[in-house]
């Protein structure tokens, strides 16, 4: 992997913890909504909306998880393309990361659009809550944007190491950066 300048890798690194951290913070209050309602349907009352809550948090936890699993190197990749690609391997993880910040970068804006007009529009789940939707929208797309630095952040590191053989010499070989 490429040293990059501490001033700026550290704070990408915190901000894909923090995500993490807050993902795993999704979960728990996830099972907290979950136990309230299970308690109180033993009482014989109901937790209007629980259900709504807990589909929320779980979706924005998963976006809030990606770009910590991803600098984690935790997400499943499939190594048999790339394996057998031999000196045009640097080039493909480039344009595969390239096409996965393409898509990410989609997702998020479409996420923060419909979180906009359903913000100007007022919308509101139609479960018991009545949840302003742009609150779950929002969050869940800013997980998503998190997950678009991260893949920005690895594709330039991409870069980096793939021109690395031009800056130092025919014999130097590209790392991987993922």
């Amino acid at each position: 992997m490429v040293n990059h300048p501490t001033s700026l890798l550290k704070p990408l690194r915190r901000l894909y913890s923090i995500c993490g951290y807050l993902a795993g913070a999704c979960i728990l209050a996830m099972q907290l909504v979950i136990l309230i309602q299970i308690v109180m349907r033993w009482g014989g009352a109901s937790f209007g909306g629980a259900t709504s809550i807990a589909g929320y948090l779980m979706g924005t936890a998963t976006f809030f998880a990606l770009a910590y699993t991803f600098d984690k190197k935790g997400h499943i990749r499939v190594e048999l393309l790339l394996e057998s690609s031999g000196r045009l391997r640097p080039f493909l993880e480039s344009f595969s990361l390239l096409a996965a910040v393409a898509i990410a970068a989609f997702i998020t804006w479409h996420g923060y659009d419909s979180a906009y007009w359903a913000y100007t529009y007022g919308d509101k789940s139609s479960g018991q809550d009545a949840t302003p939707l742009w609150i779950p929208q929002a969050l869940i797309s800013t997980g998503a944007l998190v997950f678009t630095i991260c893949l920005v952040d690895y594709f330039c590191r991409s870069l980096v190491n793939l021109f690395k053989p031009l800056r130092w010499g025919a014999g130097a070989k590209p790392v991987r950066s993922h």
